[in-house]
C-alpha cells in the first residue's frame, strides 16, 4: 500500500471514528464498528491504528488541527485580542469533540489518550491564550502586571468548567443559552483588562448583546 493510500485511509478512518465517538462515546464504539462503517477489514484498521486508544489519539490530533485552522481564520478578522476572543467563543458550533465530558471519560478510561490530550491539546490551548493575552498587554488592553502564565491556565480551566456545566445539565440543573459561555469569557477578560480594555468590552461588545 502506498503512503498516499495509507494517509487517505487514516483520514477516512479518523473521520468515521470521530462521528461514531461523538454519537455513542468512546467505550461504546468497538474497532469492529469502525471497520464496518469504513468498509475495511479489521486487519487493515489495526495496520493503521494499533488499538482503540491510538485511534482516539488520532481523532484528537485531527480535531486540534481543524480547530486551530478555524480559530486562526477568526483571529485574522478581529479588531484586537478582546474582539478575537469574542469571535472565537460566540461562534455557533456543532457538537464539539473535545469538551469537558470527553476529557473526563479519557481521564477515567484511557490514560494514554488523556496524557496525549494534556500534552498536545490542552497545552496548545494554554499557549495560544498566553500569546493572545501577551498581545493584549502590548496593545494596552490587558493589565501589564498580571502573571500571564497563571491567567492563561486559569482561563483555559475556566472555559473547561463552563463546558462541564453545559454538558451536564441533568446533574447541575443549569441550562445555558448560546450566549452564556461567550459572555462569561468576556466577564473573565473584563476582570483582567485595563480601563481601555474594559471600555472596549462594554461599548463595543456587551452593548450589542
Amino acid at each position: 500500500m502506498t503512503e498516499h493510500k495509507i494517509n487517505d485511509n487514516r483520514a477516512r478512518v479518523i473521520s468515521v471514528a470521530t462521528r461514531l465517538f461523538l454519537k455513542s462515546g468512546f467505550k461504546a464504539v468497538r474497532m469492529d464498528d469502525v471497520a464496518h462503517e469504513c468498509g475495511i477489514s479489521k486487519r487493515t484498521l489495526y495496520e493503521l491504528f494499533e488499538d482503540r486508544e491510538h485511534l482516539i489519539m488520532g481523532c484528537l490530533d485531527e480535531q486540534c488541527r481543524a480547530q486551530g485552522e478555524e480559530h486562526q481564520e477568526l483571529m485574522v478578522g478581529a479588531e484586537n485580542v478582546l474582539h478575537a476572543f469574542w469571535l472565537l467563543f460566540s461562534q455557533k458550533k456543532e457538537s464539539c469533540f473535545i469538551d469537558a465530558t470527553i476529557v473526563e471519560e479519557l481521564r477515567r478510561y484511557y490514560p494514554k489518550a488523556f496524557e496525549h490530550l494534556v500534552v498536545n491539546v490542552h497545552e496548545i490551548m494554554v499557549r495560544k491564550i498566553y500569546e493572545q493575552l501577551h498581545k493584549g498587554v502590548s496593545d494596552g488592553l490587558i493589565i501589564e502586571s498580571l502573571d500571564l502564565e497563571f491567567f492563561s491556565r486559569a482561563m483555559t480551566n475556566y472555559i473547561y468548567g463552563l463546558g462541564l456545566i453545559q454538558h451536564n445539565t441533568s446533574i447541575t440543573g443549569v441550562v445555558l443559552n448560546e450566549q452564556t459561555i461567550p459572555s462569561a469569557v468576556l466577564i473573565f477578560l473584563r476582570g483582567i483588562s485595563t480601563e481601555r480594555g474594559r471600555g472596549y468590552i462594554d461599548e463595543k461588545i456587551l452593548k450589542t448583546l
